[in-house]
This record gives C-alpha cells, structure tokens and sequence, in this order.
C-alpha cells in the first residue's frame, strides 16, 4: 500500500471508555492521520498521543458543548459538513453517533467503523421524549446520511444487524480488542468476594439493576467509572450497604481491580462490550445480560453466565446461581484472547488495504 494521506474522525474528544479505546488504536495504526473532531476537551484526553493533531468543528467555541448538550444534536451534522477533505487520499471516521454523516468528496474514500447507530434513536427513543415528535423526521435524515460512505465497518454482529435494519447496507465486521499482554490473569489466590461493574455512568449502562441486586443480597460491589448518573445512583445506595464508587482508576489499579473480583456484572444491553473481555482476559467470569454484543464475546456457562430480562430479580437469580469456582481461568483467558488490539489492527489495515487496491 503506498503512503496514502489519512484523516480520521471520531465525534467527541471529552471522555475515556471502549470507543476511545478503538479510536487509540486508530492513532497508532495511523500516526501521522489528523484526528477531525466535533468538541475536544484536553483536560480530558491525557490518553491522546501528544503528537497528534486535533481539528475541531465550529461547535468547540459554544457554551458546554464539551459537556455534549442534547440542544446541539441537530447541529452537530451541519458542522461536519463543514470540514474540508479534499487533500486526503481516505477518511476513517470511527463514530456511533454522526461521522457517518461527513461530506467527502470523490476520489477521496469514505470508509466508517460503526460502534453503533445513534441509540437514543433506535434504541432508547423515549429517554428525551422533548425530541420524540422529530424521530422520524431525523431517520429520514439519518438514512441519507448512512449511504455516504464509501463501505461501513462495525465492531459486532448486532451494530451489523441495525446497520441492515435502518440503512439497508452490509457491513464488514472487525471486532474491537484490547491489550491482552497487559490484563493478564494474577498468580496470587484473592480472598476477596467482591463483585464488580466498570462503565461509564449513564443511564443506559443500568448499573441500578446490579446495585439494587447486590444490595438485596448483601453482596459487595465495586463500580469503576464516572459519568452524570452518579448522583441518582448514589441516591439508591441504602445504609450500611456494601456498594462503594471507585471513581476513575489508571491502569495499573483497573488491573489489580479485575484480577481480585469475583466477576464483572454487564447489566446493560452492550453494542461490543470491551469490558466483558478484560475481565476474561484477567481469568474472571462475567454475569451479563443476554442480549446485544455481549453474546458475541461472553460463553454461558464456561466464562460467564447470562441472565434473560433486564431486571433486579432476573439478575439476583443469576447471581444466586453463579459460582466462581464453576469458571477456569483458562478457559476465559483462551476466549478473550481472540479480541486482542493487534488482531483488531492488523485486520483492519487488511480491509482499508484491500479496499484501496481495489478502489484503485
């Protein structure tokens, strides 16, 4: 492949979670690529190479936009169609809510890696019932937008069955994967008997199932993240209960973190779910819920367990049910090893490669 001028997008620089995880990769993959951008916060992107060059949308000079307000949504597609491509040989936009909606013109490719298509859309319409009269008028819009690119990515086989549902196009599957060498199982035998949920804090991730669980269960958990749901979910913490907020942790204390719990509680309906798969990859099952991507990456009964209906009495029998002694960690580090970063880069610079020459 010859050396091609890259851009790549991603829609908001202002957090830390699995989809920054995939765009890091990109970086490394592609270091001298730009990285276009809705809103950048550097207060919050440490994790961002210094060397890379960060281009913003005209939405970065608004009032808290780096806060992601629901009122700039309808904006957000206009600013994008602002930036200019043209002196790029291929655009990479790595997006679940709009960078599928860049304008790129001929010859430049147009390639998008989906995490997912806009969800509280198409999958969780009535949490901002304010914009529900406009949802159709948005898919209308928004299917438009999906024929823009030139081929689309996604991370899981259920992004690629919304893909189909709501933008009648194929997508190519390269499954998302983390640094396996570095959540790697403990040698140490742990007496702790916690459980434990990392995520972001946000309503959809429904962390208040598994504290409610582990409360009427009396069981310890430990919740790694932040996000602008803590407030009401500490709201829902009684007395003397055994749920502690460990907040944002580095590395090296998400590590020992992983490698001491009894397993990682997935109470959410996941797009891919990395989390799911550094937990294997530390040799400890997962509880998830049965549905969406987590049925990809989690094996019932051999490293982890399932639980049917997204609810507080589904999941405390599934945890009633759960036995550590039940899951080798063998047998979840063998699985988690199929999701290694390196794989999910080199297939994806195969792909581009192959697209290009057959652009071409």
């Amino acid at each position: 492949m010859k050396n091609y001028k890259i851009a790549l997008f991603y829609d908001w620089l202002n957090q830390w979670g699995g989809a920054e995880k995939v765009l890091l990769d990109l970086i490394k993959l592609y270091p001298q690529a730009p990285v276009y951008t809705l809103v950048h916060d550097p207060k919050k992107t440490s994790w961002i190479p210094k060397n890379t060059k960060i281009i913003t949308s005209s939405i970065n000079k608004f009032p808290f936009s780096k806060k992601n307000p629901i009122f700039y949504t309808p904006f957000y597609s206009l600013a994008l169609r602002q930036f200019n491509f043209s002196k790029y040989d291929i655009v990479i936009s790595t997006t679940q809510v709009s960078g599928h909606s860049l304008k790129v013109l001929k010859p430049t490719l147009f390639v998008c890696y989906l995490h997912n298509i806009n969800r509280y859309v198409y999958q969780t319409p009535n949490q901002f019932k304010i914009l529900k009269p406009f949802l159709n008028i948005y898919k209308k819009i928004d299917f438009k937008f999906g024929q823009m690119p030139d081929f689309l990515f996604c991370n899981s086989k259920t992004v690629q069955k919304r893909i189909k549902n709501n933008y009648q196009r194929n997508a190519k599957v390269i499954n998302p994967g983390i640094d396996i060498s570095f959540f790697a199982p403990s040698n140490k035998k742990s007496n702790q008997k916690y459980f434990l949920i990392v995520s972001r804090l946000v309503n959809h991730k429904r962390i208040d199932i598994a504290i409610k669980a582990c409360q009427k269960l009396n069981l310890e958990l430990k919740i790694v993240g932040t996000g602008r749901d803590k407030k009401n979910l500490k709201k829902i913490i009684k007395p003397k209960s055994k749920i502690e907020f460990v907040g944002k942790v580095n590395n090296k204390k998400l590590l020992n973190i992983y490698q001491n719990c009894q397993a990682l509680i997935c109470p959410q309906l996941e797009d891919f779910g990395l989390t799911a798969i550094e937990a294997q990859s530390c040799g400890k099952p997962v509880i998830a819920y049965q549905r969406g991507g987590l049925t990809e990456t989690v094996i019932n009964n051999k490293t982890g367990v399932f639980f049917k209906n997204q609810t507080v009495k589904s999941l405390i029998s599934a945890i009633k049910n759960f036995d550590s002694k039940n899951f080798s960690k063998i047998n979840c580090r063998k699985n988690a090893m199929k999701f290694s970063n390196q794989n999910f880069m080199l297939n994806f610079k195969k792909e581009v490669d192959f697209i290009c020459q057959n652009h071409q």
